[in-house]
């Protein structure tokens, strides 16, 4: 769907099919400021997702490409599935120092709904590597900060390091890995892993060895298998690794991998995934 069209706008249009129709709908949006706070209203119309228009950056090759990407990978229907769970009693909560998200198709949804039901400031430093176009994540992080109500930054493009102090909640530059340290995070170039850049595995393998067992994995919505091989690593090591159940979850490829690898301490739908973490939070407050 494209925002600007002749008679009803997409807009308009997004919210009318939500009324008939539950199949998933991804949005055409261009890269202006008007184009981009767009595509979070169409978000919150009822639109699954979006694909930047073509751009000196994001050809019309690249535009089609992933048009055809969603179409093979997003369910014929939104609703719920039948999905291997894990519903764990109990898992880890305090002690628990820092948390890495990862998410792809469907994630911008996802990650809004997560934030918007913390309802606590952070009190670890929470890295998001949301697979999104370079000049969308400045916007999409102040999205965030304004559901959380507290500060959400996007990672500086320019490599400008940001301060672990302060519990920071930092989301990926796009067109850039997110790296960390034991004092700072900062965004750099480098190659694609996955065929993605940022990728969750380069922010994965960075907090692990900071973190270590005392690191949080959670892997949401998403195509493809980023965040497998840390999420792996993670498991061995001892740190807690869930991941978006498919009774959520808008394409079940990243989290759906990680399942199936038995690299996973809980398998849980976005809600629960909600309120666990709002404990985590809360436990690491009173530290």
């Amino acid at each position: 769907m494209d925002v600007v069209m002749p008679g009803l706008g997409g807009m308009d249009a997004v919210r009318t099919l939500r009324h008939h129709w539950s199949g998933p709908i991804v949005m055409m949006s261009a890269q202006s400021d008007q184009g981009i706070r767009d595509t979070w209203r169409a978000l919150d119309a009822g639109a699954n997702d979006f694909i930047a228009k073509p751009s000196a950056e994001h050809t019309l090759d690249a535009m089609v490409d992933a048009i055809i990407q969603r179409f093979q990978a997003l369910p014929r229907a939104i609703g719920p599935s039948a999905s291997p769970s894990l519903h764990a009693a109990k898992i880890r909560v305090a002690g628990i120092r820092c948390i890495v998200i990862g998410a792809s198709t469907g994630g911008p949804k996802a990650l809004s709904e997560l934030f918007s039901r913390l309802n606590v400031a952070p009190s670890i430093p929470i890295f998001i590597v949301q697979h999104m176009p370079a000049g969308f994540t400045r916007s999409f992080a102040d999205r965030l900060s304004t559901l959380l109500a507290s500060p959400v930054i996007e990672a500086p493009p320019d490599g400008t390091s940001v301060p672990l102090t302060g519990a920071p909640v930092v989301v990926a530059a796009g067109g850039r890995h997110l790296r960390v340290s034991p004092i700072a995070c900062w965004c750099e170039p480098g190659e694609r892993r996955h065929g993605v850049i940022p990728s969750v595995d380069v922010t994965l393998f960075d907090a692990l060895k900071v973190f270590g067992k005392d690191l949080a994995i959670v892997i949401l919505t998403g195509m493809g298998e980023d965040g497998s091989e840390g999420a792996h690593l993670g498991h061995q090591l001892g740190a807690t690794v869930v991941v978006e159940s498919k009774d959520s979850a808008l394409v079940w490829g990243m989290p759906g991998t990680i399942a199936n690898n038995g690299d996973v301490d809980a398998i849980w739908p976005l809600t629960r995934i909600g309120a666990w973490m709002r404990e985590v939070i809360t436990a690491g407050n009173r530290t």
